[in-house]
């Protein structure tokens, strides 16, 4: 156990961390969405993640994603499985730089607990959850975190075994800007589900 883990025992407990690290969670998009869920989750004690996106960083990436100037120009999943190992050095991080599509879909997460779908075209989004909903048990997806002047609460519905966080209506295609703090507190969102659900803590929503 390495030092990154032996901190988290003082707010988990064994058995805890030992579920939490037993999980494995897909990640489709490493984008504002993905970095941030991604971040989140391996702080909580996860080290099994799967990435797949298929862009280079870009300036206009840098106000809510988990990258830094000097990064621009480099695979976003390169530069995010470096980071997630920078907290957790003995974290399993497999990484894609490829675009998903049904045609390659089952290649990716197999055998995985939980699918995060953080890509950000609407029709993209809802090919993929369309594609793994009947393949895994549990899919959280993030849909609606823009806007500045038109915000909007954000919550988490429940679909059979969908389970979708935002406000699910503002959209950066329909002149919403994303920014960080909305979008980041739809991926803490998302992080939470996948923990409250590996600790048995969340039944219903």
């Amino acid at each position: 156990m390495n030092v990154f883990e032996q901190g988290l025992l003082k707010y988990l407990k064994p058995e805890q961390l030992g579920l939490i690290q037993s999980k494995k969670v897909g990640i489709g998009g490493a984008g504002g969405l993905g970095s941030n869920c991604a971040m989140i989750l391996v702080r909580s004690g996860f080290k099994n993640l799967e990435i797949i996106d298929q862009d280079l960083i870009d300036a206009s990436n840098l106000n809510r994603q988990q990258y830094f100037t000097a990064e621009i120009g480099l695979p976003k999943v390169t530069v995010l499985k470096k980071r997630l190992l920078d907290i957790n050095p003995d974290a399993n991080i497999i990484v894609h730089q490829t675009k998903w599509h049904e045609g390659n879909a089952e290649n990716f997460f197999k055998g995985y607990d939980f699918i995060v779908e953080a890509f950000d075209v609407a029709d993209f989004k809802f090919r993929f959850v369309q594609y793994y909903t009947p393949r895994l048990k549990v899919i959280v997806s993030g849909v609606g975190m823009a806007g500045l002047s038109e915000k909007k609460p954000m919550t988490v519905k429940k679909i059979g075994n969908v389970y979708i966080c935002g406000d699910r209506t503002t959209d950066s295609a329909q002149g919403h800007p994303p920014m960080a703090p909305r979008v980041t507190q739809c991926a803490a969102m998302m992080a939470e589900i996948i923990l409250d659900l590996s600790l048995d803590l969340r039944h219903t929503l």
